[in-house]
């Protein structure tokens, strides 16, 4: 979900307008008191959290713990960073994927960027191949070359280091918007690798999906684009099955032996692009498709955890149409997904701010260290914030039956914040939640700072 900069940028300018004619502002009033069943859910959190240090990198064993009880048996498990731009959330996703690849065999990161480009992130943590700035550049989001990014995915490569393959832990994104990428690395090889002739051929077979991909679904109607789809199909299957062969010809101890196992793998990506294509499924079915065939890339045995903006893991709807990722995910799996939310109590991000006054334009400013307001009255973040712990997790699975179960249940708002945010203008950055069923644990941090570039 992204809130629209427009409907941002005008409403800030009419408070900026109203400001400037205004009287001095009166005194803050004093705090409103809490409801009791408020007060009881305080209660609840502090006996049922379990605290950590922010600042580490390595979490605790009864952190560990806890998180491994949360994950339990699913497959999956997604976090939502529902404002993002803090730096502390990259904190949290490198100690929880490190703690859950020893407690809980979790190998693999999916964030919400392309998997294509991914995958060359995936090889780099592996093998050590490419520039890893380089390389988290090309994923196209700021937030994926951050300072704390790129300490992540540096740790990742120590961890893998000398390490079996299914030992190790990958990286990968879960959006498909074009295959190109992968194609471009397929068909690229070099005759030297592949001889003239089979060049040739792949490139022959990959310009199906090359040239093509970008039509829109029903610009020739619904006959031509299955058509399209099922015409690639075979094509991209035997691209697949000669780079195969192809591999087991030459041999582990060829020279080209890395680059065709690269290859065979986006061959196989670009193959799951194309067969999903023809589904024609909406974004969020289609991204679930994407996480499922992570999971299973990992193995049966291996869990993914999936790193997505905003509420984009969480199991909710928003109107008219906006469905989230983890709704598909949670009708497919079951209890096989688990999702949590990250939330805070104050600081600062780094987000964009709405440009105003005559020189605003549609196109957001460039990003800054933001303040943000505190959380209303009531809301889930401030009631959090009123437990005396300065980070902790907390299982919302099972709630208690009493007033405090009901408060904690909701729908109450919290604070939703992507890359744009005006703090003159608060009630735009709330959404309602529900616990356990939108997601079924929280990590709160009562103090965050800006994310880094």
């Amino acid at each position: 979900m992204r809130i629209l900069l427009t409907s941002a940028a005008a409403g800030l300018a009419a408070v900026t307008l109203s400001a400037c004619h205004s009287a001095p502002a009166a005194p803050p009033p004093p705090p409103i008191p809490l409801s009791d069943s408020a007060i009881a859910a305080i209660r609840w959190v502090e006996s049922h959290a379990v605290p950590f240090a922010i600042a580490d990198s390595v979490a605790s064993s009864e952190e560990r713990a806890k998180v491994a009880a949360i994950v339990g048996d699913a497959r999956v498990v997604g976090f939502s960073e529902l404002t993002e731009g803090t730096a502390q959330f990259t904190n949290i996703i490198r100690r929880t994927l490190f703690g859950l690849a020893a407690s809980s065999n979790v190998r693999g990161l999916a964030i919400q960027a392309s998997m294509a480009e991914a995958m060359d992130v995936d090889r780099y943590v592996r093998t050590g191949v490419g520039d890893r700035k380089r390389l988290l550049h090309a994923l196209g989001d700021w937030r994926w070359e951050s300072r704390g990014m790129q300490s992540l995915v540096a740790a990742i490569r120590a961890y893998d280091d000398g390490k079996p393959a299914d030992q190790q832990i990958g990286f990968y994104g879960f959006e498909i918007p074009t295959a190109a990428h992968a194609i471009r690395f397929i068909t690229s090889l070099g005759d030297s690798v592949t001889g003239k002739p089979l060049g040739q051929w792949l490139r022959t077979q990959y310009n199906c999906v090359a040239a093509n991909e970008s039509a829109h679904w029903g610009l020739e109607g619904r006959v031509a684009d299955s058509s399209y789809w099922n015409g690639c199909r075979p094509l991209v299957g035997e691209g697949l099955d000669s780079i195969v062969a192809l591999r087991k010809r030459l041999g582990p101890t060829s020279p080209s032996a890395a680059n065709l196992a690269f290859a065979e793998q986006l061959a196989r990506l670009v193959q799951h692009h194309v067969t999903v294509g023809l589904e024609r499924l909406p974004r969020h079915e289609l991204n679930a498709e994407h996480v499922i065939y992570l999971q299973n890339l990992l193995g049966p045995n291996a869990k993914l955890m999936v790193w997505g903006g905003d509420i984009e893991m969480g199991r909710l709807t928003q109107a008219p149409n906006t469905i989230q990722t983890a709704v598909a995910l949670g009708e497919k799996l079951g209890e096989k997904y688990r999702a949590v939310a990250f939330a805070f109590g104050d600081g600062a991000v780094h987000v964009r701010r709405p440009a105003t006054g005559r020189s605003a334009s549609n196109q957001p400013s460039g990003l800054t260290d933001v303040t943000v307001r505190l959380p209303a009255h009531e809301t889930f973040e401030d009631v959090f914030r009123r437990v005396p712990l300065d980070a902790y997790w907390l299982d919302m699975r099972h709630l208690p039956s009493d007033n405090a179960g009901a408060w904690l249940k909701g729908p109450r708002p919290v604070r939703l914040i992507s890359d744009i945010y005006a703090p003159e203008l608060p009630e735009l950055f709330l959404t309602p939640l529900e616990f356990p069923k939108f997601f079924d644990a929280v990590v709160f941090v009562k103090h965050v700072t800006p994310e880094r570039q």
